[in-house]
């Protein structure tokens, strides 16, 4: 059964994607700067450079407790060498406090993961060219977001972002609409570029794991991906995606799929009410685990807004079949599926998460609410339940402020209790 396989694949373009940007981009550079004095002044007048903070305190508490202090510096340059070319450099810098006090994803040390992680790192590096202005050619390491990011995304709630090192082109049509592809080398994770294949002999998982880092902890993962998404608005109420995605994870044989999916959603007005529809359906063959299964994944909900309330229900499932279960591996996996992070890999019996939502917003001050009863697909077990809460007051245009609680109760075995705090304040990001 290989519905998704028999599509056509592009061939591997080859690697160092994200050297040959910098070269490119240099190369560019050079030549937009090789010009007159009036025109160098001119493109002077076209670059933007913007300093960003995010300052973070975070406490679990669980069976082993962990605290992490950490702080975010990022510095983005954008520039219009021409009406043709332009870049965007972005480099992040991370401090860590408390750093014996929680593992990371880097490093292990008994307490819960709270993944973020120290260094400085290059996080965008893009070159775009644009023949015309509905078409735009791209190269290089990118911030990729796509849709509700539940199957792409930077997982950016994270102090290190997962950036992709890609080719590819975007075009625009119709009123609104646009659709993109792109080929993606190298996945550079939120584990950070020192979570390498081998463990540190002071890991607390090095002797289990005889001094290798498992697959999923990789601060790398080598690609063969192919990405295709299309964004369809050409109405004024509904909004429709189209996707398919071939990702061939090297470093994670098991995470290699293939996915086909479409996604509806509306958003009307009935007098003073608001009306908020949403379905979405995908097909899932994981490609590097031999069998049969054509998983499913839909993701089904609907809600009523009026004055400054928002209520929504919703059910997602990411199926299972024979032992095997629907993933999502580059997804922004904390904004899904509560934010306790208990499911960042889907569980072999599958995942059913029912949730309610309540929003109620008033400028400067939003409250995001969010209760979950977890299941398993295959027999639609319980396997707990968990209650979030947001509280946002948004200083200005460019600062705010975060508290952030998640309370997982566990009811199947291999799960535990676990309350999770974030504190964070913001500044142009």
């Amino acid at each position: 059964m290989m519905l998704l396989s028999s599509m056509t694949v592009m061939p591997k373009i080859g690697k160092s994607i994200f050297f040959s940007t910098v070269l490119i981009t240099l190369l560019a550079v050079i030549a937009a700067t090789s010009q007159p004095v009036v025109a160098l002044e001119y493109t002077l007048e076209n670059h933007t450079v913007e300093l960003g903070t995010r300052a973070r305190l975070a406490h679990v508490d669980a069976e082993e407790n962990a605290r992490a202090a950490s702080l975010l510096v990022r510095l983005r340059a954008t520039s219009e060498w021409s009406q043709q070319f332009s870049t965007l450099l972005e480099l992040d810098s991370v401090a860590l406090g408390w750093q014996d006090e929680f593992s990371n994803g880097e490093h292990f040390n008994g307490h819960p993961v709270i993944p973020d992680v120290a260094g400085t790192d290059l996080n965008q590096a893009l070159l775009r060219y644009s023949p015309t202005n509905t078409l735009q050619l791209t190269l290089g390491r990118e911030a990729l977001n796509l849709g509700n990011q539940r199957f792409v995304g930077t997982n950016g709630f994270w102090q290190n972002e997962q950036t992709l090192d890609t080719v590819g082109f975007s075009y625009e049509f119709g009123t609104a609409s646009n659709v993109m592809y792109r080929y993606v080398d190298n996945a550079n994770r939120i584990n950070g570029q020192d979570s390498g294949k081998k463990l540190s002999p002071t890991d607390s998982n090095y002797t289990a794991n005889n001094g290798i880092r498992p697959p999923q902890f990789l601060g790398d993962h080598d690609h063969n991906t192919h990405l295709v998404f299309a964004h369809f608005k050409e109405w004024d109420l509904s909004q429709i995606d189209a996707y398919y995605f071939d990702m061939e994870i090297k470093d994670a044989k098991a995470l290699s799929n293939q996915t086909l999916g479409l996604r509806y959603e509306h958003k009307g007005r009935w007098n003073t009410l608001r009306t908020l529809v949403h379905a979405e359906l995908a097909f899932q063959e994981r490609t590097d685990i031999h069998n049969d299964a054509l998983l499913q994944f839909y993701d089904i909900g609907g809600g009523i807004g009026f004055d400054h309330h928002e209520i929504t229900l919703n059910v997602q499932r990411l199926g299972e079949k024979n032992g095997v279960s629907f993933i999502t591996p580059l997804a922004s996996l904390h904004d899904h599926n509560g934010w306790a992070d208990k499911f960042l890999l889907t569980p072999n019996s599958g995942l059913r998460d029912y949730s309610l939502q309540y929003i109620w917003r008033k400028s400067p001050i939003k409250i995001d609410a969010r209760y979950h009863l977890f299941n398993t697909d295959d027999d639609n077990s319980r396997i707990g339940k968990e209650f979030d809460i947001d509280v946002g007051y948004k200083i200005n245009t460019i600062n705010s402020v975060l508290l952030r609680f998640a309370n997982f109760s566990a009811t199947a075995d291999g799960y535990e209790n676990e309350q999770r705090v974030f504190l964070m304040f913001t500044h142009n990001l």
